[in-house]
């Protein structure tokens, strides 16, 4: 185990195996369950989760520090039938929820809770027996139920197929996403490489998206870029972790790089040591839109 020190603090770095990685990952995916002093997960200790997706669209600034507020849902679905588990949640959630609403003919329970300056709101229901879904906005999640209940939508993509980003993500791999930059950028969104408010990400006019997927059982992630054919995108990716010089230097991380076609740059990255891993989720969390100020 190795020692560094940010700042005042001193940080431990330890080599970390592939459950901790694949419970990292588990976590971004969802992290919604965790919202209101992990209520919601406590109710469903011990059930296992067979698959869980999340969607975000519409990120903005917070109005000080804290997690930048979104427009997101949250899907798991579990190998048993949660009914008795869901009753005992909305019967629990009484005392707990802000309020109870009823869309597309589901019950849901809304919960708040401060995030700084700001106030994060969550919405919970059980579309199915075995599923659970957690919103942060009320118009997106009625979008996700109406999906639910109209065959027709439930063929729509929000992301078509036509999009390059498909050819570059690997969907067998246990963990694995992808994001579309929107144009014209809003002005609002911190994360997109067009510029805005309190940019947080580097800069490129001409970038199309991004996509990762890890292997804890190899230890490693990649991270795939789709630029314009001329961007200079090994000096881009370069600039993906500030916190050194050369992001060759930061202990652990041993990045390489690979150009894959005109424009599309994958980077691999290992994560067996605990600093690095940590680092690559607070950075990738950021690309994909969930960037929080310190």
């Amino acid at each position: 185990m190795s020692n560094f020190r940010t700042g005042d603090e001193e940080v431990d770095d330890y080599v970390v195996t592939a459950e901790k990685i694949e419970k990292q990952f588990e976590g971004l995916t969802l992290a919604l369950f965790d919202a209101k002093d992990d209520f919601l997960e406590k109710h469903f200790e011990g059930k296992q989760v067979l698959f869980a997706l999340e969607a975000s669209r519409r990120f903005t600034s917070p109005q000080g520090l804290g997690e930048a507020p979104y427009e997101g849902c949250a899907l798991a679905i579990f190998r048993d039938d949660l009914s008795e588990r869901r009753d005992t949640f909305m019967k629990d959630a009484v005392g707990v929820a802000v309020r109870f609403e009823e869309i597309e003919g589901q019950r849901i329970a809304v919960f708040e809770e401060p995030s700084e300056e700001d106030t994060l709101t969550t919405f919970v229901t059980f579309p199915r027996e075995r599923v659970v879904l957690v919103a942060t906005n009320e118009a997106f999640l009625k979008e996700v139920l109406a999906r639910v209940h109209d065959t027709e939508k439930k063929n729509e993509q929000a992301l078509p197929k036509t999009l390059q980003e498909w050819k570059y993500v690997n969907q067998r791999a246990m963990f694995w996403g992808l994001r579309h930059y929107e144009k014209p950028a809003p002005k609002d969104d911190p994360t997109s490489p067009f510029g805005g408010e309190r940019q947080a990400n580097v800069p490129d006019e001409e970038a199309i998206g991004l996509t990762y997927e890890s292997d804890p059982r190899a230890e490693t992630a990649t991270l795939t870029s789709l630029s314009g054919p001329n961007v200079d995108l090994m000096s881009i990716e370069k600039k993906r972790f500030p916190v050194a010089s050369d992001p060759l230097e930061i202990p652990g991380l041993h990045i390489q790089y690979r150009k894959l076609d005109p424009g599309v740059m994958r980077t691999t990255y290992d994560l067996k040591q605990s600093r690095p891993l940590n680092l690559f989720l607070l950075v990738l969390l950021g690309y994909m839109g969930h960037i929080v100020y310190l």
